[in-house]
């Protein structure tokens, strides 16, 4: 890709479905040109674990949580489209000078994205339960029952609802600019898929219990509200909303100092798309944590 440039690469995945044998080809496209594509929001995982994909007949190790997004995508076939941008295929994550150009230009590549995919992972901890739910009564509204509401869900729906809203994913640094830039967001787990509003509908439910003081009366419904899930459901509202003013760097270095990374200075990097200009820092994968962190000082 021309670095003088806002070019970034796009991931076309030609394989033919439920095929193991993962396959794509690359397209460099300008920003101001851009085709329809669907950006993904997930975690790398252990980057010891990898599996290889094949890209213009080349081989290229991707994290394996990577992997198995790319064949339950292919299996499924949720969507048409097949064309991604996804970090750890489109950025060449050897190339210091390439990395800084791309990460400096993330928000414009979720907010033009046609869709955001936030993906779980696999199925596990009684997840396609949890799916189902969102996917079918997520947006049902609270049914009455004398004095307060029915209940919500089963005890083992309850579980399964909680322990996906309580993944890792949920406290990864980089999703925070991900989800609140995406324009429409659908989330996958396994083979299974939800649009975000039933995640804003189950959230906006469970504060009508508290402010009742009913929650506890919703097997796992104070531990959900709680949870990573809920709060980034509140901060992508709280930050998409028009009165909300571009906070100072150092607001959200506070606000958000919990969420993880693998590399330290991405707990700066990773939040640069919200920030006011005043207040920003370059991006320069070439800087030490050290120096980074001195940058931000003498600001």
């Amino acid at each position: 890709i021309d670095l003088s440039h806002q070019q970034i690469r796009l991931f076309e995945l030609t394989s033919t479905t439920g095929a193991s044998h993962l396959e794509g080809v690359f397209h460099v496209v300008s920003l101001s040109t851009l085709p329809t594509y669907t950006a993904l929001s997930y975690t790398w995982g252990d980057p010891a674990r990898t599996k290889l994909i094949e890209i213009g007949g080349n081989g290229l190790a991707i994290p394996l949580n990577l992997w198995w997004f790319l064949h339950s995508w292919n299996s499924s076939k949720l969507e048409k489209t097949n064309i991604f941008w996804i970090d750890a295929i489109c950025i060449d994550q050897t190339n210091i000078l390439e990395r800084n150009h791309q990460v400096r230009l993330m928000k414009k590549i979720y907010t033009n994205a046609a869709k955001v995919v936030v993906w779980l992972g696999q199925e596990a901890d009684n997840s396609d339960v949890a799916m189902n739910f969102m996917a079918t009564q997520g947006s049902a509204p609270l049914k009455r029952k004398g004095c307060g509401y029915k209940r919500l869900w089963t005890k083992d729906e309850g579980r399964a609802l909680l322990a996906l809203c309580d993944r890792a994913y949920w406290r990864r640094i980089w999703i925070i600019q991900e989800i609140i830039h995406a324009e429409k967001i659908t989330v996958l787990c396994g083979k299974k898929s939800f649009e975000w509003k039933m995640l804003e509908s189950l959230y906006g439910k469970l504060k009508t219990l508290e402010l009742g003081s009913w929650l506890l009366h919703h097997d796992s419904a104070a531990g959900i509200l709680s949870s990573s899930a809920s709060v980034m459901v509140w901060q992508r509202a709280h930050w998409r909303h028009p009165e909300t003013p571009k906070p100072h760097l150092n607001t959200l270095l506070e606000v958000f100092q919990d969420w993880q990374c693998s590399d330290i200075r991405d707990k700066v990097y990773g939040l640069l798309g919200m920030v006011d200009e005043e207040t920003a820092v370059v991006v320069d994968y070439s800087k030490s944590v050290v120096e980074l962190y001195e940058a931000l000082r003498e600001r």
